[in-house]
């Protein structure tokens, strides 16, 4: 379906609304998958040898069936243009709840899968670990494996969300609930299995679901999204070798985040936008490394919505995201966006 509304400019992190600025834009978003009697949500989008991938959990709904059992699995969608989808893979773990998949190509050129794989009894949560597993042809998976991390902590139910490989090394930040606060850990590895724990940050405000990007001077970016306090996302920065951290509070709110880092120096980051009295809705934010930042638009989104994933073919931005606000359940949606409409503003 396509699209034409004015870009409207909202935010600044000088908390300055900009300019009242409006330009048209074109751009689509179809529905991919879902007809709205399954619950599908959690995204992640990948090209990987010649052909499009799309990953996310799917069940009953968000959590628990009409049964009261945690029942996701992942499914994995395949294109070659964007245009035609078909299911290639699913993963399932009877009992088990897995979900939050997140796609990457590994330094040998595998496609590399990691997951929650969740436990619970009497709808309570009991256990929580990440796994991982490969496949050559994108249909044919590993076994799942558990990660290991060292040096080995004593914090349990740690969540490594998401993988981003960089210069032969994968980077990813694990996060569990401790003590009222929650841990957070920048970790690395070379085979996706085996991490190394390079630093435990201290954010506050019960952070969690993290991304890793780079910048084009090897600049590394870790958006964090918190649910505690103001509830504002937390961008960290660093230049190698990655031991003095900036810290930056972007004064939004923003769940389930991704982020690009454009070779222009401009940064993409989407996510759940929760700005009151607007609904839930999944936007999408222009940002410059010198800390200005523009709300640049709003998908066709609205309830239980998000979690994005960010690909750039060509001079066009694809974004992949669920949302309720075409079908009872939510269903997956593809928006592809021209890139030049996104601007920082002062």
């Amino acid at each position: 379906m396509k699209y034409k509304l004015p870009f409207i400019l909202l935010l600044s992190l000088l908390s300055v609304i900009a300019p009242a600025l409006a330009e048209d834009i074109s751009y689509s978003v179809d529905r991919i998958w879902g007809d709205g009697s399954r619950h599908c949500a959690f995204t992640s989008l990948i090209k990987w040898k010649g052909n499009y991938y799309c990953a996310f959990r799917e069940g009953f709904n968000h959590v628990f069936n009409e049964k009261g059992e945690a029942d996701g699995i992942i499914r994995i969608i395949t294109s070659p243009d964007g245009n035609k989808w078909e299911s290639c893979a699913v993963l399932t773990d009877k009992g088990y709840d897995l979900r939050d998949p997140k796609l990457s190509e590994t330094p040998d050129g595998r496609l590399m899968l990691n997951f929650g794989r969740l436990l619970y009894r009497n709808q309570q949560l009991v256990s929580l670990e990440t796994q991982v597993c490969f496949s050559k042809n994108g249909k044919d998976f590993s076994k799942p494996r558990t990660i290991a991390v060292t040096p080995k902590d004593s914090v349990s139910g740690l969540w490594l969300w998401r993988v981003t490989w960089h210069e032969g090394k994968g980077y990813g930040v694990n996060y569990a609930e401790k003590g009222g606060n929650n841990v957070l850990q920048l970790v690395s590895t070379e085979d996706g299995i085996n991490y190394h724990k390079l630093k435990t940050f201290d954010v506050k405000d019960s952070p969690n679901e993290a991304t890793v990007r780079f910048t084009a001077d090897n600049r590394m970016l870790i958006f964090v999204r918190r649910d505690g306090g103001s509830r504002s996302t937390i961008l960290l920065s660093s230049l190698p070798p990655y031991t003095d951290w900036q810290q930056r509070d972007l004064g939004f709110h923003c769940g389930g985040p991704d982020a690009l880092a454009l070779p222009d120096g401009r940064i993409l980051l989407s996510g759940r936008s929760e700005h009151i009295p607007r609904r839930a809705t999944n936007a999408i934010y222009t940002l410059s490394i010198d800390g200005r930042v523009t709300e640049s638009m709003v998908l066709p989104s609205s309830g239980d919505c998000s979690y994005p994933s960010l690909l750039v073919v060509g001079d066009t931005l694809w974004v992949t995201y669920y949302s309720t606000h075409a079908t009872n359940k939510p269903s997956i949606y593809l928006a592809r966006i021209p890139l030049k409409y996104f601007k920082v503003y002062y």
